[in-house]
């Protein structure tokens, strides 16, 4: 028998893990069934991504972008139903189109709220790529799942391995998990020269290609920092539960450690399309097509080695957030946010992202929230403040003294 189409709706289209997303729904043409896109204002690899999967709902970051994709489109010959803009444009978005499986992989936070009301309506599965939207609300996704009967599949490679070694078993037989990182390409820099580090060698991760704001990131090992954080949302851990380990080749993508001391590992090629389509077949595994397997006899070896907290302090910073409180996941993730897009323009050097990350810390660490509007806020102060702390360290003000002592 024939089943349905299953309906697709990506938040984050034509982005990086958007657009593999596409990739493995056109490897499956009839399988499913694209009802909604969302991007925030690439608006011309937007039209042709309409043109090519028609879906009937589409949603753009800002009215402007609106504008120019009517304009665009009054040359096709399909238009979607309806247009819809912003941040509440990408709710409604969700709620017109009904997916089955709602991809979530805006960049930031920006489909937060449209990912709560995926979970509202009982989206059968959420393939979650954006970890800030764990990592900044995650009681509030998990406060929203207890209602639901949406099932989360992560799409970060990191914790589809870890949520593929957890099938069959029991949270009460873990002793702890273990999420590798590549270590970026500043793993054996020597610390002294990290001051002197430049965008374009930052955006040379080794092993992924990935949207620029995560390749800094990982250059910085905050990726590591959030999907720490995440990992203990998504599993509902103790952060002494979740390790880091450098492994330099990205093949063992994370493993569970069980209480009998055995190891499950997923292993793979570094491509986000097998945890994109392990999400979009849940609970099947589905056939992919790509370049090239994992090779064993061709690895040779695997290495593991501690990661250097002088080297990436962001480590430290992630894990000392965790434990402020709900607050301080949200400080930590909006500080990062502004201070990665400076330095992607070239506005503050390398370490002056974790600078700053340690400023807003040490400044907003205390401030509660009861519900997401205080939340929004919170963030939205951390991000102005650091905004102001940036401006004045490019003006030559004496508040860049603020935050230029970091520890070592």
């Amino acid at each position: 028998m024939t089943l349905p189409a299953r309906k697709v709706c990506v938040l984050g289209s034509t982005g990086s893990v958007g657009q593999n997303t596409l990739e493995v729904i056109r490897q499956h043409s009839g399988r499913f069934d694209l009802v909604g896109l969302a991007c925030g204002n690439s608006v011309k690899a937007f039209v042709e991504q309409i043109r090519e999967f028609r879906p009937d709902y589409v949603s753009v970051g800002s009215e402007e972008s609106r504008k120019d994709l009517n304009r665009l489109l009054l040359a096709e010959s399909f238009k979607p139903k309806e247009i819809f803009v912003g941040e509440l444009g990408h709710v409604d978005l969700v709620e017109a189109c009904r997916p089955d499986v709602l991809m979530a992989s805006m960049l930031g936070t920006y489909g937060l709220r449209a990912t709560l009301k995926g979970i509202e309506l009982g989206v059968s599965v959420l393939g979650i790529a954006n970890k800030e939207v764990l990592v900044m609300a995650g009681p509030f996704i998990r406060k929203a799942l207890s209602r639901s009967k949406t099932i989360i599949v992560p799409v970060d490679s990191e914790h589809s391995a870890i949520f593929q070694a957890l099938r069959g078993n029991s949270m009460n037989e873990v002793r702890k998990i273990v999420l590798t990182a590549s270590g970026g390409p500043f793993r054996k820099w020597p610390v002294e020269d990290f001051a002197e580090i430049r965008k374009e060698q930052a955006l040379k991760h080794p092993n992924w290609t990935m949207g620029s704001k995560i390749t800094i990131d990982s250059a910085t090992m905050m990726n590591k920092g959030l999907e720490f954080i995440e990992a203990i949302r998504l599993f509902e851990l103790k952060p002494e539960q979740v390790e880091i380990i450098i492994h330099p080749q990205s093949v063992i993508h994370s493993m569970v450690e069980y209480v009998d001391h055995s190891f499950m590992a997923q292993l793979g090629v570094s491509d986000m399309k097998i945890p994109i389509c392990l999400a979009l077949g849940y609970p099947n595994r589905i056939a992919l097509d790509l370049p090239k397997g994992l090779d064993l006899v061709a690895l040779k070896s695997l290495e593991f080695e501690a990661p250097d907290e002088i080297r990436f302090p962001c480590l430290r910073l992630a894990r000392e957030s965790f434990l402020l409180g709900d607050e301080g996941p949200v400080i930590l993730n909006a500080a990062n946010e502004v201070a990665v897009r400076a330095f992607l323009e070239d506005r503050i050097g390398f370490m002056q992202i974790p600078q700053l990350i340690e400023f807003a810390l040490s400044r907003f660490k205390g401030r509660l929230f009861a519900n997401l509007e205080e939340l929004e806020a919170l963030d939205a102060e951390v991000k102005r403040v650091i905004q102001t702390q940036i401006q004045g360290h490019l003006q030559g003000s004496t508040k860049r003294q603020e935050y230029s002592n970091i520890r070592s």
